[in-house]
């Protein structure tokens, strides 16, 4: 069901990878915040910047899971997404999480949106069951710019901009109304290059069955991968730190620019900043493949995880049209204006 074919060859899947990394003869993991009974820290390898330590640190309050719930017959299915408030009632994250979906001969659209701050964000936290003073249902503002006229309830085309605002139908709590984030934008000419170390702030869904591991039988180190080592390794359903590099820039005919940050379904969403603590995109979850002459997908060892450049022309233009309107704050709103 997660899987959602928005392309032609070479076709686009919404879905995030974990990686195996070669080097290391390991697979790559996700570092997740520790209270300590006092405080919240966060330990990163080889990490010793208090600048990325007190940026990361200075996340967590805002990183939230998405839970979109699917209303079928007598069932329902609930799958999840990262995001950022932006303030104590709005919302970035991704458009794509918001598509129908594929259930049995019907497409089916999502019938509610639950987020959480929590940590850990269970599923069944965000099912809608239970009821938690942490769990606020939301609604969707704007998905995509204006021009690409995307409905709330419309599959994101290959050709949108993956970008969604939601507003939650009450303040967050543990958030002051002039609480916000400061994505300390930096001038074009200091922007991140290829080969900078990238810190992916958000959440990783829990695998559960074996065919949740088809999407790495073509990788390097496959025979090492088991259900329970991805889970293990991306503290699933917490709030967790994905470490990589950039490894392409997104471009004047491309958006969506390419990093290798480990990540496992239900990070679409998540903030990425680079190694000064700049905020530079929101993962995607969109990865490229090849497919086979037998119409089987087949992922190679260089697929990696895409992301909307801050800078890119899409998103600029969706700051103007979708988060400065929607922000309420003067101060916050100077922070958003490029120069």
């Amino acid at each position: 069901m997660n899987i959602n074919q928005i392309n032609n060859i070479p076709k686009f899947i919404c879905s995030e990878r974990a990686f195996f990394n070669i080097k290391a003869n390991a697979l790559d993991r996700t570092y997740k915040y520790v209270h300590d009974g006092i405080n919240w820290r966060i330990v990163l390898p080889d990490i010793s910047s208090e600048i990325i330590i007190n940026s990361l640190l200075s996340l967590r309050s805002l990183i939230v899971r998405i839970g979109i719930l699917y209303l079928h017959q007598s069932t329902t299915r609930v799958l999840f997404g990262s995001g950022l408030l932006l303030n104590n009632q709005i919302v970035l994250t991704c458009a794509h999480n918001f598509d129908p979906i594929n259930w049995g001969d019907e497409m089916i659209a999502f019938k509610k949106i639950y987020v959480s701050s929590s940590d850990p964000a269970s599923p069944d936290l965000l099912s809608g069951i239970n009821s938690d003073s942490s769990v606020i249902e939301a609604q969707i503002i704007q998905r995509g710019l204006k021009e690409d006229n995307i409905s709330n309830l419309d599959e994101l085309k290959s050709n949108g901009t993956d970008l969604a605002i939601l507003k939650l139908n009450h303040p967050a709590s543990h958030l002051q109304f002039d609480s916000f984030f400061d994505p300390k934008f930096s001038s074009s000419s200091n922007v991140a290059l290829v080969n900078c170390k990238l810190f992916l702030a958000g959440y990783n869904g829990e695998l559960y069955d074996k065919n949740d591991l088809n999407a790495y039988k073509y990788t390097k180190g496959f025979e090492l991968l088991t259900i329970d080592k991805l889970n293990y390794h991306h503290n699933v359903d917490n709030k967790s730190i994905s470490i990589g590099y950039l490894i392409e820039e997104s471009s004047s005919n491309n958006n969506y620019g390419m990093h290798n940050c480990s990540t496992l379904a239900g990070s679409s969403g998540a903030v990425i900043v680079d190694s000064i603590g700049r905020f530079i995109d929101i993962h995607i979850g969109i990865v490229n493949s090849r497919i086979s002459r037998k119409n089987e997908f087949f992922y190679t060892q260089d697929t990696f995880n895409k992301f909307i450049h801050v800078h890119s022309t899409a998103f600029k233009t969706f700051i103007h049209e979708a988060i400065i309107p929607n922000i309420n704050n003067d101060q916050l709103e100077q922070k958003w204006k490029f120069v």
